[in-house]
């Protein structure tokens, strides 16, 4: 019997959690700047600026100041219309402003003297060049993300564009993990060399994070359902914390005035597909998918309670994806009918009855025409060996390679998305989000009813869960240079794996194995079985459920809050703000490493049924021993209807769940200096602090050097504080430029 620790466990989050698994990505509005000039160049002062969201009807207004400068900076992300108006001077419009969230979007504007009542409209529909910011990122727009052809493995994921950022790069293998452990095929992308962990990303403002897997994301939006994308990858704004790599900010559309909507599938399916002239054997090649959906959003209007024009927004959209796949492992060895029954004649190897003979394996006598008595044949090895399916017709004469396995694999994954938006008055918005993502990937057993392997890859029975993720916000305008905003956001992935709950105890049970299975349903399902195969090939042939993996239970939350103020004085740009991320994970899952699982592992490695020729003076085998040998797994197999395991073992899980809790805290000041027309400085300070972890039953874990031991709080004699510290001195000051030489070149430092 074992008992796994669980230091490892805890070192390990602990370590992801501060190394980059926390992403502080709150810029969840876009600013617009720029200077109003008159013909001689002079600044406009005092002319009134409005900034219109032309899909929500939606203004804010503002004055230039002194120099003739304006900012708007809580601008939600959309297409704007900007009115400039001064005493003496022709009303000048520009059209098509598109302003992002966290980027500044600069319009300047040359006022002409009036000479009667006339206004002058500019489109500003051209390449966005990012002067007044100096970070460096890049935007991905929904167009791009809705209509660029790109793939995952299971349908379109906007991650796939982050590799078209300059710096990004990827691994041969994007989707890191399985589909039971990453169920929303969540890419891993490293940028400017840095480690994946640090690439962190966030929803609407919510933590969209896998603390355990922190190379993956929680939830995937559907393609339809995005916005914007933007991606700050060098000299991280001051609001911005803990992305080593790259800042991922992902924007959920919002409802306007008008109402608009989507329909699509993606299908491709197996109509043109041609078998390969070397695999007649074989069925063909399946892999059927489809990936459909809708999106549609508009104004809200409730007779006598609400007229939803310029006031209250909603969108929901849904997204299926659904993938059916013909996987295949070929040439696995199985034991032979005569094999099974016990006998081994004409199979080129000796078989030896382990009870005869001395310990050491020496002085063994052959089993009578190398066959196994009936009545020597194990009940449980028996039952196992019935499940077992008939061998690949034209093999089913061989002793090696002689079954081909094939199956029907599935993937089903079903995305919603909801967010309203409400202005109640003019200086105030509210807005909120939810989404939410059912998961099923059904795995099929390559061996059947005796299960083993599981084929495509996936984890044994049903695996899958639910993701959900939401998000809400505010602004208000204490005062026009005077801003308050802020969110809060909650993320709950709710995954794993049970293949097994269907059968109950079956070792015990059915097989009337002692020991196995027991302590709940989430150790039922048939044990493993290991049977090795001869050297040089080293493969096993599995029997039950192997997978060290399955059972396994994650049950994680994340829960985001943060608050900002905003202050415009004169050329300075202002802004302060606190944020508190708390961590809340749930873990089951009972593993051994290589061998062990919840349910009980056996192994037959062949050498209790062969003959050792020498041994030692402690008994052990120095030479002889040839189990297996001419490529014939023939002895394990003997060993195995014999019911004598080289090795057992059972993985227990002491406490159901493991529970960590961490949190993260922040708090930071920066100024953005308009120093002069053409140079903008970025300074700030950021403050971070990572508290020591805490859980339910024991303290930290902290690694002795003196003894190489590991120290568990509150085990044993061991203090519950371990001497574990973390530091409080965790400022990260910054300091950028951008430069804008011309209108098409900006020089960035930082």
């Amino acid at each position: 019997m074992r008992r796994i620790t669980p230091s490892s466990f805890w070192l390990a989050a602990l370590l992801l959690s501060q190394v980059g698994g926390v992403a502080y990505a709150q810029v969840l509005y876009g600013s617009l700047t720029g200077n109003v000039v008159d013909p001689t160049g002079a600044g406009v002062p005092g002319a009134r600026v409005e900034a219109l969201n032309a899909g929500t009807g939606v203004s804010r207004q503002t004055q230039t100041d002194a120099r003739g400068a304006y900012l708007f900076s809580d601008l939600q992300a959309g297409t704007y219309r900007v009115t400039t108006q001064a005493t003496g001077f022709q009303t000048a419009v520009t059209d098509n402003v598109v302003v992002n969230a966290n980027e500044v979007r600069r319009i300047d504007v040359n006022m002409t003297i009036s000479q009667a009542t006339q206004t002058v409209e500019v489109s500003a529909a051209s390449a966005i060049l990012q002067t007044d910011k100096a970070d460096v990122h890049a935007e991905i727009t929904s167009q791009e993300v809705a209509e660029l052809p790109y793939n995952g493995n299971e349908g379109k994921n906007f991650q796939s564009l982050l590799y078209l950022v300059p710096g990004a790069s990827a691994i041969a293998t994007r989707e890191a993990n399985s589909a039971a452990g990453n169920p929303m095929r969540a890419q891993t992308l490293f940028m400017n060399g840095v480690s994946s962990q640090g690439v962190n990303t966030k929803i609407d403002g919510a933590t969209d994070a896998y603390p355990w897997l922190p190379v993956n994301v929680a939830y995937i939006p559907p393609t339809e359902a995005i916005e914007t994308v933007n991606i700050a990858t060098n000299d991280f704004d001051a609001e911005q914390g803990s992305a080593g790599a790259a800042a991922v900010n992902v924007q959920i559309k919002s409802g306007t005035n008008d109402f608009h909507g989507s329909a699509y599938e993606r299908n491709q399916n197996n109509d043109m597909t041609a078998k390969g002239y070397f695999t007649e054997t074989s069925p063909i090649v399946k892999n059927i998918f489809n990936q459909y959906g809708f999106s549609f959003g508009g104004p809200v209007w409730i007779p006598r309670i609400i007229n939803g024009k310029n006031k209250f927004f909603f969108f929901l959209d849904y997204q299926g994806t659904k993938q059916r796949q013909y996987a295949s492992e070929v040439n696995m060895t199985l034991p032979t009918a005569a094999m099974r029954q016990g006998n081994f004649n004409g199979a080129g190897i000796t078989i030896y009855d382990p009870l005869t003979g001395n310990a050491d394996g020496t002085g063994r006598q052959p089993f009578p025409n190398d066959t196994i008595p009936t009545n020597r044949i194990d009940p449980a090895a028996a039952t196992l060996t019935g499940l077992l399916p008939q061998l690949t017709p034209a093999l089913a004469n061989t002793y090696t390679t002689n079954y081909n396995a094939f199956g029907d694999t599935a993937y089903n994954r079903y995305s919603w998305d909801y967010k309203v938006n409400y202005n109640p008055t003019e200086r105030s918005a509210i807005w909120g989000r939810y989404s939410f993502s059912p998961i099923d990937i059904p795995g099929t057993f390559a061996l059947g009813p005796a299960e083993g392997d599981v084929l495509g890859g996936a984890q044994p029975g049903i695996a899958g869960g639910r993701v959900q993720t939401t998000a809400a916000g505010f602004s208000y305008t204490i005062t026009p240079t005077l801003l308050l905003d802020g969110n809060v956001g909650y993320t709950r992935q709710n995954i794993g794996a049970n293949g097994d709950e269907n059968l109950g105890d079956y070792g015990l049970n059915v097989l009337n194995i002692p020991g196995t299975n027991g302590i709940g349903p989430n150790y039922a399902g048939i044990p493993g079985f290991q049977i090795s195969a001869p050297e040089p090939a080293g493969s096993t042939l599995n029997l039950g459920n192997t997978n060290t993996g399955s059972p396994f239970l994650f049950r994680d939350n994340q829960y985001t809050s943060a608050i900002n103020l905003g202050k415009v004085q004169g050329s300075h740009n202002l802004r302060f703000g606190f944020e508190y991320d708390h961590y809340a994970l749930n873990h089951f899952q009972p593993q051994g490493g290589t061998f062990g699982t919840a349910r009980g592992t056996f192994s037959f490695n062949g050498g209790l049924t062969a003959l050792c020729n020498q041994a030692n003076a402690s008994g052990v085998c120095t030479s002889g021993i040839t189990p297996n040998a001419n490529g014939v797994p023939a002895n394990s197999w003997a060993q195995f209807l014999l019911g004598y395991p080289s090795e057992l073992g059972k993985i227990t899980q002491v406490n159901d769940p493991n529970s960590l809790r961490f949190s993260t805290w922040a708090i930071y000041a920066r100024d953005q200096w308009q120093l002069t027309r053409k140079l903008t400085i970025n300074y700030g300070l950021r403050w971070e602090y990572y508290p020591l972890y805490s859980h339910d039953w024991y303290g930290p874990t902290r690694f002795n050097l003196a003894d190489d031991d590991v120290l568990i709080g509150c085990e044993g004699p061991t203090p519950c504080s371990t001497g574990a510290s973390v530091s409080n001195k965790g400022f990260a000051p910054r300091f950028g430029a951008a430069y804008r030489l011309t209108q098409k070149t900006v020089i960035r430092a930082g």
